[in-house]
């Protein structure tokens, strides 16, 4: 389902401390469209990657710890509750 509500939640990302990480477009896992948005934040304890589908409504979260050069995805990442 596509997100009705898309500038609240990059408002809200934006109030965290999340940034654009570019303004390509990218392919969507799901669904296939190019339509992921990535937005980053970088901390002394490592950083998180937000990738948000606009055409489809998924959103998933990758996390790194201090050190870490991979990134590991957050299973179960709900952006709603996140954001809450």
């Amino acid at each position: 389902m596509p997100i009705q509500d898309l500038e609240t939640i990059e408002f809200k990302l934006r109030k965290r401390g999340f940034r654009r990480d570019d303004l390509l477009l990218h392919e969507c896992t799901k669904c296939g469209e190019r339509a992921v948005l990535t937005y980053v934040i970088m901390g002394k304890i490592g950083g998180r990657d937000i990738r948000l589908c606009q055409a489809c409504g998924v959103a998933t979260s990758f996390r790194s710890d201090k050190g870490q050069e991979d990134r590991v995805e957050d299973v179960g990442f709900d952006l709603r509750e996140f954001l809450a």
